[in-house]
């Protein structure tokens, strides 16, 4: 396996890890010890660290290496407004024809909360003529993974949310989409609190 081949693997396999939260908010993620799990050298190990960092899924620290990010309420905050504000652009202008099926990014079928709403804003940053805006949405799509499993186990009524979004988007229903898509967001901001403390580090059990 040559050089850039490894440095693929390390980065799309390291990538998995944090986004699938196997790294509590926090953890140092020491290259070294992280060449071992990989089965790779510390080089391309570094460079896929400094490449998440770029991505902002992780956080990167002078001469505190790098960390899975601890997220604040606030933080969610700014990052479920956010969110909004990309989809709701990315469905501004021309809007796939829901006469013509071909011209949609169709919704992979997936039963998780997360890999199924992943799927939906993937679809809808897709159609977006805009590079910037679609590179963004996609970028915070990756970024907001992490927590959305909270985001089910604190709120039974956000998988319902979801599947009326889905039922949006297959039946071309734009205008109900952009109206659900904020309602969906202002009760992922009412419910951050409870996703942060969902999310926060334990502290070791007393023995």
């Amino acid at each position: 396996m040559n050089a850039g081949s490894t440095m693929e693997r390390v980065y799309l396999d390291l990538k998995m890890r944090v986004l699938d939260g196997r790294y509590p908010p926090g953890t140092r993620l020491d290259p070294v010890n992280l060449a071992k799990t990989l089965r790779a050298s510390a080089t391309p190990v570094r460079e896929a660290l400094h490449r998440l960092a770029g991505e902002r899924i992780i956080d990167s620290w002078h001469q505190e290496g790098f960390r899975p990010p601890i997220l604040a309420e606030a933080d969610l905050h700014d990052l479920y407004s956010w969110a909004s504000w990309l989809l709701g652009l990315a469905l501004q202008g021309d809007v796939p024809d829901p006469d013509h099926p071909a011209g949609l990014v169709g919704l992979e079928l997936r039963k998780d909360y997360a890999e199924a709403l992943d799927s939906l804003f993937r679809a809808i940053a897709m159609w977006s003529a805009n590079r910037e805006i679609r590179f963004a949405l996609l970028n915070l799509t990756e970024r907001s993974h992490v927590f959305r499993k909270a985001e089910a186990s604190v709120d039974t009524a956000a998988r319902d949310m979801l599947a009326a979004m889905e039922d949006d988007y297959r039946f071309g229903r734009w205008s109900a989409l952009r109206a659900k898509i904020t309602r969906f967001h202002r009760r992922r901001m009412a419910f951050a609190g409870r996703v942060v403390a969902e999310i926060r580090p334990r502290d070791e059990p007393l023995r």
